[in-house]
């Protein structure tokens, strides 16, 4: 299931690639990337989230979450 390769993760430095902004219509906040456009995977997870009534202040938070999780996810390839 993983692979043998053994990382030395205090050694991974993430980038400050992407942020996360206000937006408008159903999800009140997104993750884009440097160019500003939004991150699809993550937008369609918001969507779902704010389907299920939650707050704007928890998409909020679940946007940064997702951001930091993204940024991980690009540095350990």
């Amino acid at each position: 299931m993983f692979d043998d390769v053994e990382r030395d993760v205090g050694s991974i430095r993430l980038s400050p690639w992407g942020r996360v902004v206000p937006a408008e219509g159903t999800v009140p906040w997104l993750v884009v990337d440097p160019d500003g456009v939004p991150v699809e995977p993550v937008r369609r997870f918001l969507v779902d989230f704010v389907a299920q009534g939650n707050r704007p202040g928890s998409v909020r938070s679940y946007a940064y979450d997702l951001m930091r999780w993204w940024r991980w996810l690009q540095a350990v390839g």
